[in-house]
């Protein structure tokens, strides 16, 4: 009888143990109240019941695999660039501590961001970003150059860059690429001479703001002011053999008697070519002056396209909601030439951004002016935030959402956007949100549906 009474005892606590495992959401209130409440940034493992009493449905059915996170976003820390009052340190919300050994103080300065990332930061991201200022600079009679290559920037596989420099009236010789190339000018002025495979010709005088693109066989020689180009070219690893190819070094490589022969000259007449091609030389003559350059006669006429677009006369793009404004160049608009490189300037007001997007490509990047702060969403949980100075790069790999955020609070950010395409084109978070019917956006994100419905159905291209 005794045992019979302990069982009955026992019996109100199994079913209330059975009743709490069969537990449902509908039913379960309290557990919700509890997780929306809870202020921890994590919460241990819950009991399969209990998970799904609080709405989540992992993939997953072990309770390990499942760790309820409610993210912090009261102030002050929402995520915004890290300050100190003296060098920078790696700490941030009660976490990291001081250094003990060396460190790159500027280097920390100008990336505060790698120091002590913003709380949404999450996972590996490789880096993607790369300074002109690290590149290896090759100095030559009459200018220099600088790259940027895969080798330097690893995800940048479809693109790379380089700055050239000429000094006044200097030449880069002439030369043709495997790949197609597009120019920036970043200063001076200059003169650029092209010949297509049909033997047209088209000659320019160029300053900046403005763009080139994909001559087929060409030289470019600064005049007055010198000259600095930005080069960007439709393969990473550019320096590659049998990318770059310069007329010289193709008459040097090639037995003196056959160049002799096919110029219609004799080998007498050739005891000059240099035995090295020099890339960039000085002109023994100086060019004459912007706008007065002459063109060679030519028998089978010009080019049917222009090679050059002058930023300059293109009007801007302005942000509907202020902030700032941009200019898009691409093959399909107004620079039909450029069959392979789209491009936009981009001018961020102080403390404006470039709002949340991405591309179905990826995306080369060049800081002209100004300082920003972009994060790169890889997916999967995973994010990683850059800061960006004058003469920087970086690569936004296909599908990567991202901003470009203005961090300074007087001078305006200006940088190159530029796409291995025929077209320019991107996707913006504010108005996929916007042409979502905003009961789904308001399931989605616990936002009332009458704000949803106040979203920007337009592209804002930058915020103020």
């Amino acid at each position: 009888m005794a045992r019979f009474a302990q069982l009955a005892l026992l019996l109100p606590l199994f079913f209330a143990l059975l009743d709490l495992a069969q537990a449902k959401p509908i039913l379960d209130e309290e557990m919700k109240r509890v997780l929306e409440g809870r202020d921890a940034s994590t919460l241990k493992p819950l009991h399969l019941a209990r998970r799904d009493a609080s709405g989540r449905q992992p993939r997953h059915l072990r309770p390990e695999d499942f760790m309820v996170q409610k993210r912090d976003i009261t102030p002050p820390d929402v995520g915004q660039l890290a300050t100190w009052e003296g060098d920078p340190v790696p700490i941030r919300d009660g976490k990291g501590t001081t250094f003990l050994g060396p460190t790159n103080h500027e280097l920390d300065k100008q990336n505060p961001d790698n120091l002590a990332a913003p709380p949404s930061d999450a996972g590996t991201v490789p880096n993607l970003k790369w300074s002109m200022s690290l590149s290896h600079t090759k100095l030559l009679k009459g200018g220099w150059v600088r790259e940027q290559t895969v080798t330097d920037l690893p995800p940048s596989k479809e693109l790379s860059a380089a700055e050239l420099r000429l000094a006044p009236n200097a030449y880069r010789e002439l030369h043709w690429h495997r790949v197609a190339e597009w120019g920036y000018i970043l200063g001076g002025n200059g003169r650029i001479s092209i010949i297509d495979e049909d033997g047209k010709t088209y000659q320019a005088d160029v300053k900046g703001p403005t763009n080139t693109s994909d001559p087929d066989i060409y030289y470019i020689q600064a005049l007055d002011e010198g000259l600095e180009i930005l080069l960007i070219f439709t393969d990473g690893d550019f320096d590659s053999l049998g990318t770059t190819f310069m007329l010289s070094d193709w008459l040097i490589h090639t037995p003196v008697s056959i160049v002799a022969q096919n110029l219609g000259l004799s080998v007498e007449q050739l005891k000059n070519v240099p035995a090295k091609f020099p890339y960039i030389l000085e002109s023994t003559v100086p060019p004459p002056g912007f706008g007065q350059g002459k063109e060679v006669a030519n028998p089978n006429g010009n080019t049917k396209l222009p090679y050059v677009f002058r930023l300059s006369e293109q009007e801007k793009l302005m942000a509907p909601g202020g902030g700032g404004w941009m200019k898009i160049q691409d093959a399909k608009t107004n620079f039909p030439i450029s069959i392979d490189l789209a491009s936009a300037l981009v001018f961020v007001e102080p403390n404006g951004m470039r709002e949340m997007h991405w591309h179905t490509g990826d995306e080369w990047l060049y800081i002209i002016s100004g300082t920003g702060r972009a994060t790169a969403f890889a997916g999967s949980s995973t994010a990683r935030t850059f800061n960006f100075q004058p003469g920087d790069t970086a690569v936004w790999p296909s599908g990567y959402g991202h901003f470009m955020k203005n961090t300074s609070p007087t001078e305006p950010l200006i940088f190159l956007e530029v796409f291995k395409s025929d077209h320019y084109a991107d996707f913006t978070a504010t108005q996929w949100l916007a042409l979502t019917p905003p009961q789904v956006v308001s399931d989605l994100l616990g936002i009332p549906v009458e704000t949803v419905e106040k979203l920007k159905r337009e592209k804002q291209f930058i915020v103020a």
